[in-house]
C-alpha cells in the first residue's frame, strides 16, 4: 500500500485509495490515465486500487467514454 501526502498544507498521510477518492471529489469524471498521471502512480497500482474501490462500491465507471467517478452512496 503506497502512502501519499494529502496536500502540502495538510501533511496527514493518506493511502492510495484515499488519494484517488480525494482526486475524484475535485475531478468528477476522470480516466485511469488522468488519475495515475496526476497522482504519480503506476498504471498497475492505479488500476488495482480503482478496481478495489469499484468492488467496494465507492466508485463507478462508464463504458463510453471510460471514466471513473464517485458512487452516490
Amino acid at each position: 500500500m503506497k502512502i501519499l501526502f494529502a496536500s502540502k498544507k495538510n501533511k496527514r498521510k493518506v493511502t492510495t485509495k484515499e488519494a484517488i477518492l480525494n482526486y475524484l471529489r475535485s475531478h468528477e469524471n476522470s480516466s485511469l490515465g488522468e488519475i495515475v498521471m496526476n497522482l504519480s502512480l503506476s498504471y498497475t497500482e492505479g488500476l488495482n486500487n480503482l478496481l478495489e474501490l469499484k468492488n467496494e462500491g465507492k466508485v463507478i465507471n462508464n463504458i463510453s467514454p471510460f471514466k471513473y467517478r464517485l458512487a452516490s452512496i
